[in-house]
């Protein structure tokens, strides 16, 4: 509060007490500004205030407390905000580097892209998903190693065109989430990426989707 306001305040408390005393002694005097308090009162604060200086005060009073209150208000949002975004982006750091284990690939609204996703990683834009899986019919040869030399793994695996994803590279599928670029193949080509399962029927009953591409990182 400003030494003015304060200065005011305290001549406002005054004066609500010089009034309040004169009230007992006349009506009539309240409807005059009051010269002088008692000497106690006189002496450390002075002339009381008029009716206008009063309103002033208060209004003054009223303005200092509304924009207190609107700078708190400011401040609460903000730094809600900020914490909200923090922990955005902590959830999209969890993307790049949390282990992807085996999981059963299966199309979820809970995992579209989510504006942290779409604000940091690159979009790749829309590509065809078909599905294999590692018998020799998908493979040539049954239970062969990846083109990355991992394991094939439902829930991690994706075969892509390196031109477009580089082997090793992080992608977000919406609406099936993370995987990692491990394999390749010679029906790869541009935006089509091929989605390991577990099983041929499998691959069969997922059959051929599409989705937005996002590559994380």
């Amino acid at each position: 509060m400003s030494k003015f306001l304060r200065k005011h305040l305290s001549k406002l408390l005054a004066a609500t007490l010089a009034v309040g005393t004169m009230a007992s002694v006349s009506a009539a005097a309240l409807s005059q500004p009051v010269a002088v308090l008692s000497s106690n009162l006189n002496s450390s604060v002075g002339t009381v205030l008029t009716s206008d200086q009063i309103t002033t005060a208060e209004q003054a009073l009223a303005k200092a407390k509304a924009a207190a209150e609107a700078k708190a208000k400011a401040e609460a949002e903000a730094k809600a905000k900020a914490e909200a975004a923090a922990a955005e982006k902590a959830a999209y750091d969890k993307l790049l580097t949390d282990p992807l284990y085996a999981r059963t690939v299966a199309y979820s609204s809970s995992l579209l892209a989510s504006d942290t996703i779409k604000a940091n990683a690159t979009a790749l834009g829309n590509f065809k998903l078909t599905f294999y899986c590692p018998c020799a019919v998908c493979n040539g040869v049954a239970g062969a190693k990846t083109a990355s030399g991992t394991t094939p793994t439902e829930g991690r695996t994706i075969a892509v065109d390196t031109s477009i994803i580089p082997l090793g590279s992080r992608v977000y599928i919406e609406g099936y989430g993370v995987f990692i670029a491990e394999d390749t193949g010679g029906a790869i080509k541009n935006n089509k990426i091929d989605v390991l399962v577990s099983s041929h029927s499998r691959a069969y009953e997922l059959g051929v989707q599409s989705a937005n591409v996002y590559l994380l990182g």
